[in-house]
């Protein structure tokens, strides 16, 4: 498109240069003399040059109807380019006026005649008006530190106390009315697979862990194009399944949905909105196509992550776009307090049948689908209620047809004064392998919250502070935990 854009380019510029050359080839003998006259006879017979004089105040009345002309005219539509909005949302629209400072420069001379001067003004009406704005930056910043004490377990090892921390970075950058890029860097605890054998290694108890193994790793980096209702997202992502692994809501209670979370995807994905949440309920539908991020954006800083190897052939490790996730979002909003929505999504992972150990008779896809409810509404006077329910079934697990997950979550949250909350949650996993035992992983949270108001130095302050159970059964065997938890949290938007 550059290549053929730029010839057409240049013979416009020709053209016009021709043009103007011609006029003026015509009207050479025009020029006035030293002593302001002109030299042909017929010339000053015909045509007579005026020198082109303004006083300020003709400047300023003329420049003013100009410029009131022309917003006028991009009021009216969108323009060729579009008004950008600087980061204070002020729209600014540079336009060229007619015998203003820049155009005297050629217009205004005595060296143009007036039939020139007006071809000049026609060819520069043609010219798309440029409509220049300032970059919108927004960042986000979301802090936490987690204290847990790990302080009955069946196994000696587990018994310790853990503190951690994790930083988000989030990044918008508004391009123009259309284009943004969007990235979230993140740190946090990043096991890799040599972290995890030393634990299981070690059978002492009070193996205490304080800030350990913290990396920085680019989880998103996208570029974003938006056009009304539709939307258009190139680059890696987290792809739309499932809610509840989502992490502001509780301390722990997430960690087992995670698994299902399909994040750190290179791909595409393609989003329509339609509907009225206040009276029809407004309609989401995403489309995804990608491949998981192995090798472009999957290093990380100061502790390295477990990254996955080619032999493991993992679900969506595949070249080509091969896996795709298909997601609907139904919002409904009654009034301020009260809102509802469901979660409805389908998910298909390539299989890579050149690095998979997996026998050709058992070899499919990984399929899941994950079904949603989230409902906020108030019980009473200051007292709200927020429901959260989620069931995910997933199917050939890293290709694999013997092998299934099931996740269950339910999270009731009541908030009071909205600053006072308090947390009742459970997530359930249970695996099923046709050549082994079956075995499944429960937690149980209870917490209660507070949440800050609003000053200078953060947006948002929320704590936390709970008890938490996990449970985890084999066919034979079965192991309970029994945890504190301390979190704090800190937002701030700049």
């Amino acid at each position: 498109m550059m290549r053929i854009f730029c010839p057409i380019n240049k013979l416009f510029f020709l053209i016009i240069f021709c043009q103007v050359f011609i006029c003026e080839a015509f009207a050479i003998n025009q020029i006035p003399s030293k002593d302001n006259k002109i030299n042909s006879p017929k010339a000053k017979k015909n045509n007579e040059i005026k020198i082109y004089k303004k006083n300020e105040d003709d400047n300023e009345e003329d420049d003013n109807q100009v410029n009131g002309e022309s917003t006028q005219n991009d009021s009216s539509g969108d323009g060729d380019f579009g008004i950008i909005k600087n980061i204070v949302e002020e729209e600014k629209v540079i336009e060229k006026n007619l015998d203003g400072d820049e155009d005297k420069i050629f217009l205004n001379k005595e060296i143009f005649n007036k039939q020139t001067k007006e071809s000049l003004r026609k060819i520069i009406d043609k010219i798309p008006k440029i409509e220049v704005q300032k970059l919108k930056i927004t960042n986000r910043i979301i802090a936490d530190t987690t204290t847990a004490n790990n302080f009955q377990s069946a196994n000696q090892r587990n018994e310790f106390r853990d503190i951690t921390g994790a930083l988000r970075y989030y990044s918008t950058i508004q391009l123009n009315k259309n284009f943004e890029i969007y990235g979230l860097a993140s740190l946090a605890r990043l096991d890799n697979n040599s972290d995890i054998a030393r634990r299981e290694n070690n059978n002492k108890s009070g193996n205490h862990r304080t800030f350990e193994n913290l990396g920085i790793n680019l989880s998103e980096l996208s570029l974003k194009y938006s056009n009304g209702n539709n939307s258009l997202i190139a680059g890696k992502f987290t792809t739309n399944f499932g809610t509840a692994w989502r992490w502001n809501k509780g301390i722990f209670v997430h960690t087992i949905p995670q698994n299902y979370s399909l994040n750190e995807k290179l791909g595409l994905t393609a989003v329509t909105k339609y509907g009225n949440i206040k009276k029809t309920g407004l309609y989401n539908f995403s489309l995804s196509l990608f491949t998981n991020d192995r090798k472009n954006f999957d290093n990380s800083l100061l502790h390295r992550k477990n990254s996955d190897t080619k032999s493991q052939a993992i679900a969506g490790d595949t070249r080509g776009l091969s896996s795709m996730t298909l997601a609907t979002d139904i919002n409904f909003e009654f009034s301020e307090k009260e809102k509802l929505s469901y979660h409805i999504a389908y998910s298909k992972l390539g299989i890579n049948k050149n690095a998979t150990t997996v026998a050709l008779e058992r070899l499919k896809k990984q399929t899941g689908v994950v079904l949603g409810m989230n409902y906020k509404f108030p019980v009473r006077e200051n007292f709200d209620l927020e429901t959260i329910l989620e069931y995910a079934n997933i199917k050939n697990i890293n290709g694999d047809s013997n092998i299934s997950d099931k996740y269950f979550t339910s999270n009731l949250i009541l908030k009071y004064y909205s600053n006072y909350s308090l947390m009742i949650g459970n997530s359930n996993n249970r695996n099923k392998n046709l050549a082994s035992s079956r075995q499944s992983t429960n937690i149980t949270e209870i917490n209660l919250g507070y949440e800050f108001n609003k000053n200078k130095f953060f947006d948002k302050l929320t704590t936390q502070i709970g008890y938490y159970q996990t449970l985890s059964r084999l066919t034979t065997m079965s192991n309970k935990e029994k945890s504190f938890a301390l979190l704090v949290r800190y937002y701030k938007n700049f």
